[in-house]
């Protein structure tokens, strides 16, 4: 019996182990310069400056927090996992409003998420975070230029945040053209007929499905392409987080 008890015992004591090791290493929560953590190297000093000066602004009129954090490598984490603790760990936005946004840029895993609180979903939808990286980060980053990616992704973050609390603030925020004036995408290269027979084929398929599996397989195509990523959610100089906790959606991208 003794014997039983203490594999028991150890089993749990392995368990909870093994969950701890799970969990994203998160670094602790900065007490200074609260709204840039450059861990990653790769923003300049005037960014930073600007960061938190907006961000400081930002806070003091709206209670709400933007805060970017830069790492060289997730060590095996998932991106929405270790921005979802960041957000909640670090208590990033208002305790009540749950205002807190989390820009996270793992440079060494080419991955970005831009993760948002409960009290921000409504204007930081995931479509839209999701924008403001395809248009206003990613090109830069693709470049290797994080500095003036994270710099512009901010800028347009901060924007939409004080647009909620009818706030104007002056950000200049310029998205990078995806395509320019002469290139052309693959599908704009392909004879018509083709773009007929392409098109001709997927319906094609769509009816052989409904009528033989039911629509089962159209119903799995569509479920992974709007299935949504898992969600979660300072003063300049001296100041601190404003205790939020609640995550409430956001968006990642590679690159």
């Amino acid at each position: 019996m003794t014997k039983r008890l203490a594999w028991l015992v150890l089993g749990i004591y392995l368990l909870i182990a093994a969950v701890a090791w799970a969990q994203p290493q998160i670094p602790p929560a900065p007490t200074a310069s609260i709204y840039i953590q450059d861990y990653a190297g790769v923003v300049s000093g005037d960014t930073k400056a600007r960061i938190n000066s907006l961000g400081s602004q930002l806070a003091a009129k709206t209670k709400a927090q933007v805060v970017v954090v830069t790492v060289k490598s997730l060590q095996g984490a998932s991106i929405e996992d270790y921005a979802l603790e960041i957000l909640r760990r670090w208590g990033v936005g208002d305790k009540t409003l749950n205002n807190g946004v989390v820009m996270l840029v793992a440079v060494g895993d080419r991955q970005s998420r831009i993760e948002v609180g409960y009290g921000l979903e409504g204007a930081l939808p995931d479509a839209k975070t999701g924008r403001i990286q395809d248009e206003y980060m990613i090109p830069y980053f693709q470049r290797g230029d994080y500095d003036k990616g994270i710099l512009n992704g901010y800028l347009a973050l901060v924007s939409e945040v004080a647009k909620e609390y009818n706030l104007e603030l002056k950000t200049e925020a310029k998205p990078v053209p995806k395509q320019r004036a002469g290139d052309s995408s693959w599908w704009d290269t392909l004879p018509w007929w083709v773009k007929v027979l392409f098109a001709a084929g997927v319906l094609l398929l769509f009816i052989i499905d409904w009528l033989f599996f039911g629509g089962q397989i159209t119903y799995l195509i569509l479920a992974l392409l709007f299935r949504r990523g898992g969600g979660g959610g300072g003063g300049y100089g001296g100041g601190g987080f404003g205790g939020g906790s609640g995550g409430g959606g956001g968006s990642s991208r590679r690159w």
